[in-house]
């Protein structure tokens, strides 16, 4: 069986990185590498060199700056087009909150809520094409 549309990453918000850092390695034993005010990566499982999980099944995620009470968890979710992927999230009720935007040499992410209102990400990997 080929499973597609696999969860590839989190991105949880925080106002004090040294704080989570602390508490997610003490905690969970993850290594949380700091960038700046910008954000933190969390590595919780083995990674190669541009973050990607070597094991089977792990995924790394990441830490972003609260900008509300409102901000919360998410997770994001690979696909091979946003594109048909976010008409298949409208024809089967949810929204499309952001749409697909470019992330340069990364690929491209949109934002979509499931009919319940869970906001999640999409990641498309850049094309061959893209990427050369």
């Amino acid at each position: 069986m080929t499973v597609r549309n696999k969860a590839c990453f989190f991105e949880i918000p925080a106002m004090d990185f040294h704080k989570t850092k602390t508490f997610y390695e003490k905690v969970f034993d993850w290594r949380v590498e700091l960038h700046g005010e910008d954000g933190a990566m969390a590595l919780t499982t083995a990674a190669d060199q541009d973050f990607n999980p070597i094991e089977v099944g792990g995924i790394n995620g990441g830490f972003y700056k609260r900008k509300s009470k409102d901000d919360h968890p998410s997770v994001g979710v690979e696909t091979d087009s946003i594109d048909q992927t976010l008409k298949a999230i409208e024809n089967a009720g949810g929204k499309v909150v952001t749409p697909k935007h470019s992330l340069g040499e990364h690929g491209f992410m949109a934002d979509f809520a499931d009919p319940e209102g869970n906001v999640m990400t999409l990641w498309e990997r850049p094309s061959k094409n893209q990427a050369a």
